[in-house]
């Protein structure tokens, strides 16, 4: 009996011991991404002609809008750097995926609802 308590002992000791190190590695990636980010939109085809400039905020992996107009952002940016976003401004909704880089990221957009495209890039601000 003495024996089966201790190797269970030594098991949960090590199995905390083997995770330590991963709730490290996990810890910082989630935040590396984090702050506010200077986004600019390019059109490409569709009826979409303006080029856009606005803000986004990351906190904890997660997107918001960091402007001052009436605009809605959600979203997220994995430890990877793979971004997914949605953009609604009015009846008007943008989805965009893409990858960050440092202190840069690039991807696509597509606005069906005025069917249209485009590539965005950002810079940490």
């Amino acid at each position: 009996m003495k024996t089966l308590a201790y190797a269970t002992g030594v098991a949960a000791v090590c199995g905390a011991l083997l995770a330590l190190p991963l709730a490290a590695q996990q810890g910082p990636a989630e935040t590396l991404h984090d702050g506010v980010w200077q986004v600019a939109t390019e059109p490409a085809t569709g009826p979409c002609s303006k080029r856009m400039e606005f803000k986004l905020s990351v906190d904890a992996g997660q997107i918001s809008y960091a402007g001052m107009l009436p605009v809605e952002a959600s979203g997220s940016v994995d430890p990877l750097g793979v971004i997914e976003i949605r953009v609604v401004r009015g009846a008007e909704t943008v989805s965009a995926k893409g990858l960050v880089r440092g202190d840069t990221a690039s991807g696509e957009w597509i606005s069906p609802d005025r069917n249209c495209t485009g590539s965005w890039v950002a810079r940490r601000a």
